[in-house]
């Protein structure tokens, strides 16, 4: 058993656990991530009330206020200590404060960005881990089809079937919940040749005690099995060179018929294996990635290299530093892949509806608070910043967070009513608490009373 090896743990912080058990629920993250959507947005609806109430409020005083303060503009403006005391005046006798008229709005603006920025950060998180786990399950299929070079029963019945000149075929199934591989060869008559169970050796152990493979075992069996072309090792400063002024860089490996119909079959039972178990939604290939036709819904180097240099010990870095072994590796594992064509990631499809459903939501919160209060909030900046903030980070980043945003904002176009609407409802009921008491009259009797 290897003791050097990569052993992911999932993201746990809050979103994370949340998205985990959400996941766990309901079976996928994509169905996770809209109920997530759903409830944050209801939950921002109630704030939103509250902060449309008190908005509302400043925006009608604002108006009462305007051609007074106006006039004391025009009138004391060369003055600016009695301008002030003048303004001061009015703000008193309309019971306006400024910092209590904008502290709802900017705890609301801060409470929205802070969930925006670690809820991202969340989904990045889990999306960059489901990608190396993606990847170390993919890497743990050819390793694991590639050790057949060792196994002497398979061996001896293929390499049979070779020398003979018949035709046949070699199926493997791979079963990561019971952590087992079936290998079925049959020859041309179609009968069958050898069906045999083999356990897997993980290369990312999921659960204690369970035996595990480092890169260096994996880059190893890769060199002595499928490396048509083997490195020369340098001599280190201690050592001398063998007089020569030129060392080749790379000698030919000795493989035989059998290695490379085994390291063929491990390219094609990886990509099947990778192709059939991509995480898709709708026309998005890999919904862990940005949904965009620049994207490739394979792993890269960079970023699996990225990601996994993360879960890596003290000592393993050191060993990736020197050896580079992880990079080497992702050659073999994805030579499979790199022949197939999975198109791309996309087509902006998510960005366009970010876009769209931000702008409407902006537009139609305006026009339905404009109708509350008289007023237009906000300006027409509003109506491209926000869009073009989220398209960004939409075009940039995981589809998950893509998903996320567009529910969300289909969620506040269809909760901007009744929002509004029980703003509107507040507003009157104040209103007329106000009408109510200005028409109590209270009757006092100063006559004298008899005594």
């Amino acid at each position: 058993m290897d003791t050097l090896m990569i052993v992911l743990t999932e993201p746990h912080g809050m979103w994370e656990s949340i998205l985990g058990a959400f996941k766990g629920a309901m079976g996928s993250y994509i169905l996770a991530v809209i109920l997530l959507a759903v409830i944050v947005r209801i939950l921002f609806a109630v704030v939103d009330v509250v902060n449309k109430r008190f908005s509302t409020k400043n925006m009608q005083i604002n108006e009462k206020m305007k051609p007074e303060l106006e006039a004391v503009q025009k009138k004391y403006g060369h003055d600016k200590v009695l301008l002030q005391k003048k303004q001061q005046e009015i703000y008193k006798k309309y019971q306006f404060n400024m910092v209590s008229s904008c502290l709802p709005m900017l705890i609301a603006m801060v409470l929205q960005l802070v969930v925006f920025l670690t809820l991202w950060t969340g989904l990045q998180n889990v999306s960059n881990y489901n990608i190396a786990k993606s990847y170390e399950n993919t890497k743990t299929v050819y390793y694991n089809v590639l050790l057949l070079n060792e196994d002497e029963e398979i061996k001896n019945c293929v390499e049979g079937l070779i020398a003979s000149g018949e035709d046949y075929t070699i199926d493997v199934n791979v079963d990561f919940d019971n952590m087992s591989m079936t290998v079925i060869v049959n020859g041309v008559n179609g009968e069958e040749e050898l069906n045999k169970n083999i356990t897997i050796i993980a290369t990312n152990p999921s659960e204690e005690g369970q035996v595990g493979v480092s890169n260096e075992t994996i880059y190893n069996l890769i060199k002595e099995y499928a490396m048509e072309e083997l490195p020369v090792e340098t001599p280190s400063d201690g050592e001398e060179q063998d007089g020569t002024s030129e060392t080749p860089e790379t000698v030919p490996n000795d493989l035989t018929d059998y290695n490379r119909v085994i390291r063929t079959l491990a390219e094609e039972v990886t990509a099947d294996y990778y192709v059939d178990n991509l995480e898709s939604f709708l026309w998005i290939k890999n919904i862990y990635k940005a949904e965009s036709p620049m994207t490739n819904p394979v792993f890269e180097k960079s970023e699996i290299t990225n990601y996994l240099q993360k879960f890596y010990s003290d000592e393993e870095k050191e060993i990736e530093e020197v050896n580079g072994y992880e990079g080497q590796i992702f050659d073999y594992v994805v030579a499979g892949l790199e022949r197939r064509d999975l198109g791309v990631n996309g087509y902006f499809i998510l960005v366009i509806l970010a876009v769209g459903t931000s702008f409407l939501s902006i537009f139609i919160n305006n026009k339905l608070t404009k109708k509350v209060s008289g007023t237009q909030p906000g300006g027409k900046m509003m109506y491209f910043i926000m869009p073009l903030i989220l398209g960004i980070f939409t075009l940039m980043y995981t589809s998950l967070f893509a998903i996320y945003i567009i529910v969300g904002q289909i969620m506040m176009i269809a909760l901007s009513p009744l929002t509004n609407l029980i703003v509107k409802k507040w507003i009157d009921a104040s209103d007329r608490r106000k009408e109510k008491k200005k028409q109590e009259v209270i009757d006092v009797d100063y006559r004298r009373k008899d005594m």
